[in-house]
């Protein structure tokens, strides 16, 4: 496990020791004194550890976000199991409690809530506690403290930026994930994949390639000219359309090729909803970063129609600039723009609206070619033909389901004729339902 140095200054009579001694004759001590047999409180473990009563005592707090509580656990997990130190409750008399959190491939476990006490010399001059736990009753965000005694407040201090500074920088490994962000009780980061996407294999006109990779542009290639311009590298593109035309699959595609020297956010409606502006003060922590916003008509809202909430202002500020968010790609999609507010889509908040329509005849020929391509027989099939007998009005996704039933009911087997009739039976359509219902 990677480790890193902490300033130090004089060493207590055991520093010079390996760590495994140290501990092991801090352990002896402890079962002689019958310490090891205590059931501390927190509070009761602090004073103990630092030999003072807790108003003598200095602390230093952090109240840790979505994106540094995780890797701050890292960081105090890497320091335990270098140092060694005592280890006590993080809420009262609740035993310590850790977690196991899988980052790639990797299953690390990290502290939840608990207290460590550190010798002098090992991560300050003085001897100090830091603590990880639950803030308050009313606010379930993980707090980092470190205490130390009321004349060594610059040691507390000094060890909380430190961590901080691990955490935000060289260990913060949710930079470059794809994190899906959710919200219950607080805002929340989870590590996810995208599903494997190219370009390729989307049949789209051009001109919607050319317009994406201009405005990421502004985040990639001319990020630098855009600086020294002053113009800025936040870019927002709106992608609009019905159903099916491939959307979420853009936004998709884009996020993949960026994921690494970005950071991609998945933001759902609830979370969009309750902690928009909270997602968007996260990238200051995770770098470059692209953010998903899907379905933005779901939450939005329109004034004109008596249905916007507090989510509009809140859309409305992270996009305007009241605050900055630089080197940040915003990729929303609606099925009906029409439903938006006026003021969400004006230049400044979205610089690009991509309108997707259904594909043409030749694209929905191309689509299907693709889609068959697995099949035996699909050199034989003349997906022009069949594309003939379908609507104007007729998505990928619709046409995914055309192949999909003819092969529930034919195999593998297929023919022309035998898509041609699946189309004529309709099944494939989404009907509304009919009748009464109990």
């Amino acid at each position: 496990m990677q480790t890193f140095e902490f300033p130090v200054g004089d060493h207590d009579h055991l520093a010079g020791e390996q760590d495994c001694v140290r501990r092991s004759i801090e352990l002896i001590g402890q079962i002689l004194s019958g310490a090891a047999q205590r059931n501390d409180s927190a509070d009761a473990f602090l004073a103990r550890a630092l030999d003072s009563p807790l108003p003598m005592l200095i602390s230093e707090s952090v109240v840790l976000t979505a994106s540094t509580a995780l890797t701050v656990s890292a960081v105090l997990g890497e320091l335990i199991e270098r140092h060694c130190p005592f280890v006590g409750p993080g809420e009262g008399s609740d035993p310590p409690s850790w977690q196991r959190v899988k980052i790639d491939d990797d299953l690390i476990s990290v502290p939840h809530t608990l207290s460590a006490h550190f010798a002098a010399g090992t991560i300050a001059k003085g001897s100090t506690v830091v603590r990880i736990g639950i803030g308050s009753y009313l606010d379930d965000r993980l707090v980092l403290r470190a205490y130390a005694n009321g004349g060594a407040a610059e040691d507390a201090r000094a060890v909380v930026d430190s961590i901080m500074s691990h955490a935000r920088g060289e260990r913060n490994f949710l930079r470059g994930k794809v994190l899906l962000a959710s919200f219950e009780n607080g805002l929340k980061f989870d590590v996810t994949e995208l599903s494997e996407l190219d370009r390729a294999s989307l049949i789209l006109p051009q001109e919607v390639w050319h317009e994406l990779d201009t405005n990421i542009a502004s985040l990639t290639t001319r990020a630098d000219l855009m600086r020294e311009l002053g113009l800025g590298t936040r870019r927002g593109v709106l992608i609009a359309g019905p159903p099916g035309v491939g959307k979420s699959a853009i936004s998709r595609t884009i996020a993949a090729e960026l994921v690494g020297p970005f950071t991609v956010i998945i933001v759902d409606a609830k979370t969009a909803t309750d902690a928009l502006r909270e997602v968007y003060r996260e990238t200051k922590h995770l770098g470059p970063s692209v953010i998903l916003l899907e379905d933005l008509d779901l939450y939005i809202g329109d004034r004109r129609r008596g249905n916007a909430g507090t989510t509009l202002a809140e859309f409305l500020s992270v996009l305007d600039g009241s605050e900055e968010f630089d080197d940040v790609l915003t990729l929303a999609s609606t099925n009906d723009p029409d439903s938006l507010d006026s003021a969400a889509t004006r230049s400044a908040r979205f610089d690009s609206i991509i309108h997707l329509g259904y594909p043409t005849k030749r694209a929905v020929a191309q689509i299907l070619q693709r889609l068959l391509s697995r099949v035996d027989c699909s050199s034989e099939i003349d997906c022009g033909v069949v594309a003939a007998a379908l609507s104007s009005e007729v998505s990928g996704a619709d046409l995914r389901e055309v192949v999909r039933r003819a092969v529930l009911e034919y195999g593998s087997e297929l023919t022309t004729e035998r898509l041609r009739r699946v189309i004529e039976d309709g099944r494939w359509k989404t009907a509304e339902l009919t009748g009464q219902y109990l």
